[in-house]
């Protein structure tokens, strides 16, 4: 018997915001949109494919435009950098789009 429970150690939030992100140190940005997020790190649609490994640089465009999120974006960073953990092609799109989690680096204090 398979046991489908969650496995995740932070709890997951599903929340939509507008980013845009780059790879560490490069100039070119890419928009993106937020899928869901935890304390730890978080997912986002765009239409670029990112290796694993990669590093990135992530921002928050705008949080919810009345600016209340009513706890959603809880652990949504507003910057931050990134490690990209994996990335998978979404095949019912009409245009090439990705899935991409990331996971957030932990601050050095």
């Amino acid at each position: 018997m398979k046991d489908n429970a969650e496995k995740r150690v932070n709890e997951r939030h599903s929340y939509t915001a507008p980013i845009v992100f780059s790879h560490f140190n490069k100039k070119y940005l890419f928009d993106a949109q937020t899928l869901n997020h935890c304390d730890r790190g978080m997912s986002f649609k765009s239409n670029v494919f990112l290796h694993t490994g990669a590093t990135l640089y992530i921002r928050v465009k705008e949080f919810h435009p009345n600016g209340s999120c009513t706890g959603l974006c809880e652990g949504l960073r507003s910057a931050t950098l990134a490690d990209v953990k994996w990335c998978r092609e979404i095949t019912d799109a009409d245009v090439p789009s990705y899935r991409t989690g990331v996971k957030y680096y932990e601050p050095a204090y």
